[in-house]
């Protein structure tokens, strides 16, 4: 895939993201772009405002790339807004590169009970 390609996510109103072998965002659509309120594209997660979650963050995106499978996860992603997200990651090609991609939505907390979800299930 190519930038101009992810083009079209811009327009949906979830999260997409695409990080390379190293954990350095690649491209990022504009809805992460204005939940994080900064540049996304060439940081790491450490280096932006969820940075408390990064471990967490970057254990997922190594066991997809490790592994090359699908991982469905509920991620709860500190700051800005403690949000519980959604969370498919899977491997694919960006600009030639293996990468780790993502798509996420947000679900409010007031709909989140243990037994509402699954977390770590892998496809």
């Amino acid at each position: 895939m190519t930038s101009k390609e992810l083009e079209v996510f811009n327009e949906m109103p979830f999260f997409f993201w695409v990080k390379d072998a190293e954990g350095t965002y690649l491209w990022v659509n504009d809805a992460l772009r204005g939940m994080a309120e900064e540049e996304i594209v060439g940081k790491k997660d450490a280096e932006l405002p969820w940075k408390d979650s990064a471990e967490t963050l970057r254990a997922d995106d190594l066991k997809v790339l490790e592994t090359g499978k699908h991982l469905l996860v509920h991620e709860i992603v500190q700051k800005p807004n403690d949000d519980d997200l959604s969370v498919c990651k899977f491997v694919g090609d960006f600009e030639g590169k293996r990468c780790a991609f993502g798509v996420s939505f947000v679900i409010p907390l007031t709909f989140c009970t243990p037994k509402s979800f699954q977390t770590n299930v892998h496809l």
